[in-house]
């Protein structure tokens, strides 16, 4: 398990729940794997309480499935929840979007295209983790553009099993039409286009219905 430095302030419950939920999201935890509490908590040099109450959350969300007395289990990826996921966050995120291209300044469009630039490079370097979080941090930068911080906490939070997916998508497909889509959006907030930007996000977002079926293929120890 990749570890993660602790956060100033931060509880010994939350820096579990953040450590095992971006391990379970980046496939480092990969799907079907059973966790013991005791490993860990010894892992991350914490009790079992917190690690515990970890667990217990990250179940609510139905990314863990815990079993008394015998551990848990990183669940299966399920495309219906995708799916949800994805209608929540293109539904969402396409009309903060279109919001954006009204909104953006020169200075905002600067942060944009030098993130496109970055993904584009290290896309030629092969760096998909790092890519993926200049993908994330663009979509990121729409929340902020128009002051929606809280939509995109809520969106993040019901984003976990769409996030697994992506990974997949990212490591296991064709990563060209992302960035594509990435420099169309763009344009269109250049261009203070609103409708073309919420239509282009739309696209983009639900674009994982399109390669459902293919990832699933590839991949299909880690689908229930």
């Amino acid at each position: 398990m990749k570890n993660i430095e602790k956060m100033p302030k931060e509880s010994n419950r939350d820096y579990a729940f953040r450590v095992i939920r971006d391990n379970i999201i980046k496939l480092v935890l990969k799907p079907g794997t059973m966790l013991s509490e005791q490993d860990l908590a010894d892992e991350l040099e914490l009790s079992r309480t917190p690690v515990h109450e970890a667990l217990q959350e990250l179940s609510k969300s139905k990314i863990i499935e815990v079993f008394p007395q015998k551990g848990s289990l990183v669940s299966l990826i399920d495309l219906e929840l995708v799916e949800e996921a994805v209608f929540i966050r293109a539904t969402l995120e396409s009309a903060i979007t279109e919001q954006a291209a009204t909104m953006a300044t020169e200075e905002d469009i600067k942060t944009l295209s030098d993130n496109i630039e970055l993904q584009e490079f290290l896309l030629k370097q092969n760096n998909i983790d790092k890519f993926m979080e200049m993908d994330n941090a663009f979509h990121q930068k729409m929340y902020l553009i128009t002051n929606k911080m809280q939509c995109y906490y809520m969106v993040k939070a019901m984003n976990i099993h769409h996030d697994r997916f992506r990974e997949l998508r990212v490591h296991g497909g064709d990563r060209t039409p992302i960035l594509k889509q990435h420099k169309q959006i763009l344009e269109a907030i250049k261009n203070k286009d609103a409708e073309l930007t919420k239509k282009l996000t739309f696209e983009h977002i639900t674009r994982t219905r399109i390669d459902a079926e293919e990832i699933s293929k590839k991949y299909p120890d880690y689908f229930a």
